[in-house]
């Protein structure tokens, strides 16, 4: 069932401090909005629990590994709106051949890699559709971190990318869509659909820390 946290900003921030993973401690896997700390959080996460954390990374270290140029994916960036991440499933539209065909090794690769990972013990995923990808499996938690309020989201991408206000917009809106788009292409499933996760998160009302305590206590840690 889905949960909506966001009335608990009235709670003490926690210590932060190592907690004890158990054999029965779950992973992480977390879609969020840009500007929304989603990031932070899920590294916070990480660092309290004392287990690994993937990201992006992640896929560039899958894409290097099969072969696949980053440098085409960056070329093909520069002509577009956005990070090359999430250019990936737009990229394969229009390319044909070999390019094609390693952009959905890419991602399936990505997608075992994930598997794998969470069954060698309990991780943070952040974004690569990894809520999806560990849907069905009854040791990983969902969660989408968002903020209702625009105003601290742009702030946000104001301090974290050193833009100006106006590029801080454009910036959120255009990740966002990208964000969007991604996971419509490779889940047929609407980004924005909290239906699709355990539980969320509003860090308009709650901060990095609270939020870090909550998932750290969904996945079981001590």
């Amino acid at each position: 069932m889905r949960k909506n946290l966001s009335a608990l900003s009235g709670t003490r921030s926690p210590e932060v401090k190592k907690r004890r993973v158990n054999i029965m401690t779950k992973s992480l896997a977390i879609e969020r909005e840009f500007g929304s700390g989603g990031r932070e959080i899920g590294k916070m996460v990480s660092e309290m629990a004392g287990i690994p954390y993937y990201d992006g990374n992640l896929m560039v270290k899958v894409a290097k590994e099969k072969g696949i140029s980053l440098d085409l994916l960056k070329e093909y960036d520069e002509k577009n709106t956005g990070s090359f991440l999430y250019n990936i499933a737009l990229f394969a539209s229009y390319n044909q051949g070999g390019n094609q065909s390693k952009i959905y090794e890419l991602y399936y690769e990505v997608q075992k890699a994930i598997k794998d990972l969470a069954k060698s013990g309990p991780a943070v995923f952040v974004g690569r559709c990894s809520t999806e990808i560990l849907k069905e499996d009854s040791k990983a938690v969902s969660v989408y971190i968002y903020s209702s309020d625009q105003a601290k989201r742009i702030d946000r991408i104001m301090r974290t990318e050193s833009v100006t206000e106006a590029e801080a917009k454009k910036m959120l809106e255009r990740k966002d869509r990208q964000r969007s788009d991604y996971f419509k292409y490779w889940t047929e499933k609407n980004w924005k659909d909290r239906s699709n996760y355990d539980m969320e998160l509003n860090t308009s009302t709650l901060s990095s820390e609270e939020c870090a305590r909550i998932l750290l206590r969904a996945m079981g840690v001590d």
